[in-house]
């Protein structure tokens, strides 16, 4: 029983330290221009970071961009390993050469010769200046000749593969772990290029350089070669019985409410992937990332038919149906506290990264020479910023309590995107109020009756506008609106109680204009028009518009049901005093020329997304 006991418990050990890295580790990256962009490497750094919140490891980036085996523009390959990996003693060293090594070309033996020679010669170099060290060898990461044509005399591409395979062998000799960075890269963008070739082509922009969602790819491949795990966590309730069926990698408690709310506490973060951009979201859709590496999902059974809006410590993610919640989602696709929380973590690791590359690259390479007494103590101090960085980084990465509700909605109310928050609960006025000093009056009539708030004139030519209670700084605002013909009204962002504010126009009439934008009381904003604003404009129809504003001096975006018609910048902030935040106000304007007696504006499933500050 003893012997089948320890038998059980080696293997639970086992289990526990699959991952390649350990306690105390510390990587260098090494490698040309591909690593020198220090993305698949802050990739990398950021998953371990979110993945094993407490272990600790260390990172060093060291990519030089034109580098080869023997080295290059940041010296001989023999200053490079000395300077660049052995100093930082070094546990874990990857290392991604061979791109410049092939010399761009169809495949020469010669040219191979003397990159076998060179690559043996250089891992001989590394394992002598620092013995012991763990080397993950990587095989080359593609020139894309997927999304365009391919080179000629047999593609460079295959010359790099050729490369690959003479580091699988030679890895199997020395004792290295390998990753593959080219396969799988290749496979995304045969699934990309088939879906949007357009597209695709900006995954790998120069043939080259991945952008971020090349990277991200990349940095799976690397990871997964290192045995990380794609699990965050595991999640199914069952409505009915109140329980959790199944809970992994999180604790759930306090399951409760009408509809259904609870806590939960992940054990880790999901990896921060941004799927509002283009490429990203492509490339993730084409490879198999969040299924292999960023799983969270989430199952609920046993709610009665219809529409739940899912939020999470107040903000809604997502409105989903019955149906969909019993089938199952992966909450790292939605916009949630936990995403968040990792995209923090990712910042901090980029700026981490960044300060010891200008400690590098800034002070200790290029002044080198120059005989200077403070250097040491700039790069001295550049490394407690670094140590500083990584404590608040590691310290971010912690997994915290979160407050889940599922609340029973209409079904209209499935339109809102995921990620905003409803500031109209649809049934009255509350968390907004009317202004009791706007120039256009201060009797505006609004109503909510059925989902809907609508604004008119009362009397006849006094208007106004109605206000939310609280204030903004960077946001969206999302609105289905239908105006009557004959009625101006606007979208103010970040509104005076006066309502001096940036105003996306409503201006629904004869010579009138649409999702332009205008300076409301505001001195110094040059109107910007929309011509063309009838080409995407439903008439007597709901019609979306999502509008962002950002930055101290402001930038507005606006997007009509799904195009984005406005992309507008300020010379300067115009608002009064150099406000920075503001309401979101809706408008009735006053006058009987410019609204038409009895006419409406009618606004529902208006949510809002903060964004960063």
């Amino acid at each position: 029983m003893r012997l089948i006991l320890a038998f059980l418990l080696a293997l639970a050990a086992f289990g526990q330290n699959a991952f390649y890295l350990k306690p105390g580790d510390r990587v260098v990256f090494y490698g040309d221009s591909i690593t020198d962009q220090r993305l698949y490497t802050t990739f990398v750094e950021t998953f371990v970071r979110t993945r094993f919140p407490d272990l600790d490891v260390k990172f060093v980036h060291s990519g030089w961009g034109g580098d080869r085996v023997t080295g290059g523009g940041g010296g001989a390959i023999d200053l490079r390993l000395k300077r660049d990996v052995a100093a930082y003693k070094p546990t874990v060293v990857t290392i991604m050469l061979g791109m410049n090594d092939g010399r761009y070309r169809g495949f020469d033996k010669e040219v191979f010769d003397w990159y076998s020679t060179g690559y043996v010669a250089m891992i001989q170099q590394l394992k002598a200046l620092a013995p012991g060290t763990r080397i993950t060898a990587i095989r080359p990461s593609p020139y894309d000749e997927v999304t365009r044509a391919p080179m000629a005399n047999g593609g460079y591409n295959a010359v790099l593969v050729k490369f690959g395979d003479f580091i699988q062998e030679l890895a199997s000799k020395e004792g290295m772990a390998v990753a593959d960075l080219n396969a799988p890269v290749v496979k995304m963008l045969e699934r990309a290029n088939a879906a949007n070739p357009e597209m695709a082509q900006r995954i790998i922009p120069d043939r080259v350089h991945p952008g971020p969602s090349g990277h991200l790819v990349m940095a799976a491949a690397l990871v997964r070669g290192w045995g990380a795990p794609g699990l965050v966590s595991t999640v199914e309730i069952d409505a009915k019985a109140r329980r959790a069926v199944l809970q992994e990698n999180t604790t759930v408690s306090g399951i409760t409410g009408n509809s259904l709310s609870w806590t939960q506490t992940d054990k880790v973060l999901p990896m921060p992937v941004d799927m509002n951009d283009g490429p990203t979201a492509l490339a993730v859709r084409s490879s198999n990332f969040q299924e292999s590496m960023n799983r969270e999902t989430l199952k609920v059974t046993g709610l009665a038919p219809g529409h739940y809006a899912l939020r999470i410590d107040g903000l809604q993610v997502a409105v989903l149906t019955a149906d969909r919640l019993a089938s199952g989602l992966d909450l790292a696709e939605l916009p949630t506290p936990m995403l968040k929380q990792a995209a923090e973590v990712h910042r901090l690791t980029l700026r981490r990264a960044e300060v010891h590359n200008v400690r590098w690259r800034s002070i200790e390479v290029p002044l080198a020479k120059d005989d200077l007494t403070k250097t040491a103590s700039a790069m001295a101090a550049l490394d407690e910023l670094d140590a500083e960085l990584e404590a608040k980084q590691r310290a971010s990465a912690k997994p915290v309590p979160h407050k889940f509700e599922l609340i029973s909605v209409p079904a209209e109310a499935a339109s809102v995107p995921p990620g905003f928050t409803p500031i109209f609960n649809g049934k009255d006025l509350t968390g907004w109020h009317v202004s009791r000093t706007n120039h256009h009056g201060t009797t505006p009539d609004w109503k909510a009756e059925n989902g809907v708030m609508t604004g008119m004139q009362n009397p006849v030519g006094k208007g106004g506008i109605l206000l939310t209670d609280k204030k903004y700084k960077n946001f969206e605002v999302y609105a289905e609106i239908m105006p009557d013909w004959g009625c101006d009204g606007g979208l103010f962002l970040r509104s005076s109680e006066k309502g001096e504010a940036y105003q996306v126009l409503l201006d629904y009439r004869d010579n009138g204009t649409l999702f332009g934008v205008y300076g409301e009381r505001l001195m110094g904003v040059v109107t910007w028009q929309y011509q063309d604003w009838r080409k995407h404009w439903k008439e007597n129809e709901w019609n979306t518009v999502r509008a962002r504003i950002e930055g101290d001096i402001p930038r507005i975006q606006v997007w009509v049901n799904g195009a984005q018609v406005t992309n507008w910048s300020d010379t300067a902030n115009h608002a009064v005093d150099g406000a920075l935040e503001g309401m979101i106000a809706v408008q009735v304007h006053g006058g009987t020329q410019i609204w038409k007696e009895g006419g409406k504006h009618r606004f529902r499933n208006i949510a809002v997304r903060e964004l960063p500050n």
